[in-house]
Parts: structure tokens; sequence; C-alpha cells
């Protein structure tokens, strides 16, 4: 009872903050700028019909490209709004966490009830997951709903994305937490995290590049330091890959062909390496990934039972 206690505190300690409102409005003019658009065989229309676009990018004889849609919907709106400002948003609301607990007299008072550190350290964690998980559903079920009731395509696997962006925030979240604990800054969280962030998504690209490349894989003990660091980083780039995947959406790739733009040949390699990620089960790169975060919260809990307060 003590562990949710402290959970729905956390929650409510993050509903406090300006932040936390901030993102709600941002997925209400999300979902609200998508609610002006529609999609028609042969055209866009946009803001009601005001302006019209001529396209057959989407159509296939007269019928919707349901997968073009669900790719426009998981690709340019979840992984920006969601994937990307909505992460960054939720690091920078949730750094101050910890931080804010191990100041004297708050963790004086906590220390002093019968529960055990651990138990205050994950009621933390999780509580911040709890925020996350709040806005993500807030936000996907909306742009679900616009989809299905103003574009009349229903995509039940997009829904999927609300535990993936979880996922994603948890990958990043318990670095913030490991800084914020012997620094008690989250400014200094939020930036270890966020240069964190890239050199995972660096790796992964490295890595496709030997994938793809002959000429890289010449140098073969680069090419295997490199498959290593794959596996054990978390996947970050792969969620969204996941997403589209879950709500049958096309690949980037497939829409760049459609226009003919691949003169020299550098889609279809792009195509080959988001193919073979693709076909990568979740449970080998989300579970590997949950293994690094798990290496590192046992760290941070370590940490934070063993420090002076």
């Amino acid at each position: 009872m003590q562990f949710w206690a402290l959970v729905r505190d956390s929650f409510r300690e993050s509903l406090d903050r300006k932040i936390f409102w901030v993102m709600l409005f941002v997925s209400l003019v999300v979902a609200g700028a998508m609610f002006c658009i529609s999609f028609e065989p042969h055209e866009i229309s946009v803001l009601f019909g005001t302006w019209v676009i001529k396209t057959d990018v989407l159509t296939v004889g007269d019928r919707l490209r349901k997968d073009f849609i669900a790719l426009i919907v998981v690709d340019g709106i979840m992984d920006t709004m969601l994937g990307w400002v909505g992460v960054i948003l939720s690091l920078i609301a949730t750094a101050g966490f910890f931080p804010s607990l191990m100041r004297r007299g708050t963790v004086d008072v906590m220390l002093s009830k019968p529960i055990a550190r651990w138990q205050l350290f994950l009621g933390k964690y999780f509580g911040s997951m709890a925020f996350v998980a709040v806005h993500a559903t807030i936000f996907v079920v909306l742009t679900f709903l616009v989809c299905g009731i103003r574009w009349g395509v229903w995509l039940p696997g997009y829904l999927l994305s609300i535990p993936l962006i979880v996922i994603l925030f948890s990958y990043l979240y318990c670095i913030s937490v490991l800084v914020a604990i012997p620094t008690r800054s989250s400014v200094a969280a939020v930036l270890v995290t966020l240069g964190a962030w890239v050199c995972f998504a660096g790796i992964q690209v490295t890595d496709d590049q030997f994938a793809s490349s002959p000429s890289w894989q010449q140098y073969r003990s680069a090419y295997a330091v490199s498959r290593v660091a794959r596996w054990i980083v978390p996947k970050t780039s792969d969620i969204t890959l996941k997403a589209k995947q879950w709500a049958r959406a096309a690949s980037s790739s497939d829409l760049i062909v459609q226009q003919d733009f691949d003169s020299d040949g550098s889609v279809d390699r792009a195509m080959k390496i988001e193919r073979r990620r693709m076909a990568i089960p979740a449970v080998y790169t989300i579970g590997s990934s949950l293994v690094f975060e798990t290496v590192v919260v046992l760290i941070a809990i370590r940490l934070f039972s063993r420090r002076d307060y």
C-alpha cells in the first residue's frame, strides 16, 4: 500500500508542474489540426476544403492507401510530436523528482516512515512512468479517434504505441535518474540523458551502415564492436519501427519509391535496412533494451540506498 501511495504522490507532483498542461495543450492542438485535414481519393483537403491539394500519392485506383495514412500518423505525427517532443518534455518534467526528493527535510520525512529505500526509489520511478503513460494515452487516443472519425481509417494496432512510448521514455529516464542521484541536478540529468539518446541512435545508425555497406564490412573489428554495442544499448530508434509494424503502416522508403526518387539506389539500401530491423522480433529488441535499463536502475538503487542524507 505504501508503495502505491508513493506512485500516486509522484504522479500528483507531476500534475503540479506547468509542463503537464503544456503537453496536454500540445496534444489537443495536434488532434485539432489533424481534424482540419481530410483525405479523399486523388486529393488532400486542408481546413475543411479551404485548400485542396491534388495528388495520387495516397491513392490506388479509387481507394485510399490506408498503410500510407498510417505511415503519416505513426512516423509523421506520433514519432515527431510524442516520440521526440513529448519524451523531451517528459524528461524535463520528471528530471527534478529525485533531486527534490533528496533535499534535506524532504528525504528525512520520507525515510522516517517504515519503508525501504528501494521501495521509495521505485515509487518515485514508477510515478514518472504513470505521468508519461497518461500523456501517451491522451495523445494516441485523440489521434486514433481523428483517424477513424474524420479520415475513415481505423488503426487498432496504433493503440499499441502507448506502451511503446512509455518504454522509450523508460530507456532514457533510467539514465536521468542515475545522473540525478549523485549530482542532485535536474539540468545535468536532462543534458546527459539527451547526450546518451544521441549516442544510442548513433550506434544504431553506425551498425546499419556496416550491415548495408560491404565496403564498411572489411573493417571486421569495428563491425564486431558495432554489433555488440547495438545489442547492449537501448534500441530507441526501433520503437517507431515497431509502432509502424503493429499499425500496419507503410515504410518511409515505400513512399519515396512511389515518387521515383531512387536514382542513386539509396532508397533501396534504406528499405533493406528498415526491413532487416523490422524483422527482428520485439522480444529481442525491447527485451535486450530492458535488460540495459534494469542494470542501470539497479545501480541507481544502490547509489540511492547507500547515500548519506
